[in-house]
């Protein structure tokens, strides 16, 4: 089991080994297929015949990835990008004993494991993923910035004693809108980003 903090560093540590923290969009594409050496599938129907939106091959040569996704999707894309390389950063021993060959092989192994298991290691995947492409770096400087843009509004707020949790939601969610270009992310990966880093004490909303 990981906890976040060592996710975190793994993210942390993926970012600096690949020479990508101080790059943003963060270039997922090219870091898989020039630095991992792992070819990029689109695969037409994915999920639609298999609820899957991207998977990695068990020799860990290519990440297949739903066709309408890599095509239509392009925040979606590169999110299931960095969601598969979670897996090969942090369950590489996990991917390579069961090597899966192709799409229906992992549904075959999703079947085997506890549904708890496959969620926490979905989890894992997941929270490396939004750490990677949205750096913690550049998201405590995006962070101060957008709250000094807000900072009116949050002073109307407590003027009116509002408790911070009435208006929290509101200040996450704009940011979010506002930062979603920057780092070619859905708002709800950076409303999720943002919010941990709230709960974490890493950053606070005055």
């Amino acid at each position: 089991m990981l906890s976040f903090e060592k996710i975190s560093d793994h993210a942390e540590e993926f970012l600096r080994k690949h020479k990508i923290d101080n790059k943003l969009p963060v270039p997922m594409d090219e870091v898989i297929e020039f630095n991992f050496r792992i070819d990029i599938v689109p695969f037409p129907g994915l999920q639609a015949e298999f609820d899957v939106e991207g998977f990695i091959s068990g020799d860990l040569s290519c990440i297949y990835v739903d066709d309408f996704i890599f095509q239509k999707r392009p925040f979606r894309y590169r999110f299931t990008l960095a969601h598969e390389i979670g897996h090969v950063v942090l369950h590489e021993d996990l991917i390579e004993r069961i090597r899966p060959k192709n799409v229906t092989d992992w549904k075959d192994f999703i079947l085997q494991v506890d549904s708890a298991g496959y969620g926490w290691l979905e989890w894992q995947a997941y929270t490396f993923a939004g750490l990677i492409l949205v750096p913690r770096k550049f998201l405590r400087q995006d962070l101060a910035e957008q709250i000094n843009a807000l900072k009116r509004k949050i002073a109307l707020a407590k003027l009116r004693n509002l408790p911070p949790d009435s208006y929290q939601e509101y200040v996450i969610d704009a940011i979010a809108v506002k930062l979603t270009e920057k780092y070619e992310v859905s708002r709800d990966v950076l409303i999720r980003r943002i919010a941990k880093e709230i709960e974490k004490g890493i950053f606070k909303i005055p």
